[in-house]
């Protein structure tokens, strides 16, 4: 009995840390651009919930148009 909290500590690391590989890429497919951290960061630095507000809206905002003489994109390439 004596050894079972200290083996369930070791087993839940690797579960803590696939825990963040699987959120990491399912921000990179979902394009998630809120941090995972971030209400903790409103919470003590409330100057970031601006930061946090700009940087959704940079993530929303369309791709610009191209110009008329601008030569078009490689389909293969990705979206910006």
């Amino acid at each position: 009995m004596d050894l079972l909290a200290p083996v369930a500590a070791f087993l839940s690391l690797p579960l803590f840390l696939a825990g963040f590989a699987w959120y990491a890429v399912r921000a990179r497919r979902c394009g998630v651009s809120q941090s995972l951290l971030a209400p903790i960061e409103e919470i003590w630095d409330p100057i970031a919930h601006k930061t946090n507000i700009e940087i959704q809206i940079e993530a929303e905002r369309s791709p610009e148009t191209p110009s008329p003489g601008d030569p078009p994109e490689p389909k293969w390439r990705l979206p910006r």
